[in-house]
């Protein structure tokens, strides 16, 4: 049915990223989607010559010599670092791999996939339109350099999928994202656990329905122009705006 682009969370990597989301990943297979894992090309390593509260506050994020990140934010210089690179990689990625439907991101990767799909076309000309996003924990960038990626609104159908158990990624900087995108093509859910891509029944039930009903709209939207029918679609399997 399609192709789908899935960006891991920092410290992840793809093929780390593809275990920890086999459940979604099967499902979507099952239905006819196939899933690519690209691994960010920012490497994370301990400093050898980081003092011991720096090592282990690292160690806590786990950090090891297979963890990889789409930038490393430097607080000092308010910027994020290597974010340059990323853009250069996935623009070849997504020429070689792609084209791809849609894309699912979780944590830095879903703030990745958010600014991906409002930059999808000048990063990799040619390619067309998201015509999905689901963002697990995700977040905006808060640095005012960003701005432009979020204005105008992100206009790709958005599934902003959150952990009430979230200590990581909070509520309220998820709605950050959230709000960056347009009203009328966001949904939220709420799953009863933490920092992670959930596997339950339900959980992929409504990622997996919604993913159908968002491509089924957007199909009868070429053949209509019927600008209300990914709502009622996804009405019909739980879903709700924020």
């Amino acid at each position: 049915m399609g192709k789908i682009l899935f960006l891991h969370g920092y410290t992840q990597s793809g093929s780390l990223f593809s275990k920890k989301s086999a459940a979604l990943r099967k499902s979507l297979l099952k239905l006819g989607f196939t899933a690519s894992y690209p691994t960010g090309p920012i490497k994370l390593a301990l400093p050898d010559t980081a003092d011991p509260e720096e090592r282990s506050r690292l160690d806590g994020l786990g950090i090891d010599d297979d963890s990889y990140g789409w930038w490393v934010k430097d607080e000092e210089k308010q910027e994020y670092v290597g974010l340059d690179k990323t853009w250069a990689y996935l623009a070849e990625y997504i020429k070689e791999e792609g084209p791809f439907d849609g894309t699912v991101g979780f944590s830095q990767g879903a703030a990745l996939a958010g600014m991906l799909c409002s930059q999808i076309t000048k990063i990799a000309p040619g390619h067309p339109p998201f015509k999905f996003a689901v963002l697990y924990s995700g977040f905006r960038s808060p640095l005012p350099q960003h701005n432009y990626i979020y204005s105008p609104l992100i206009s790709t159908p958005t599934l902003h999928v959150l952990g009430s158990l979230d200590t990581v990624v909070s509520e309220q900087r998820s709605k950050t994202l959230i709000d960056a995108c347009e009203e009328a093509k966001r949904v939220v859910y709420t799953h009863p656990g933490g920092h992670f891509v959930p596997s339950s029944k339900t959980s992929l039930t409504t990622v997996t329905g919604w993913i159908l009903a968002t491509m089924k709209s957007g199909e009868l939207n070429e053949s209509a122009n019927d600008e209300d029918g990914w709502e009622s679609e996804f009405e019909n399997i739980g879903g709700g705006n924020l």
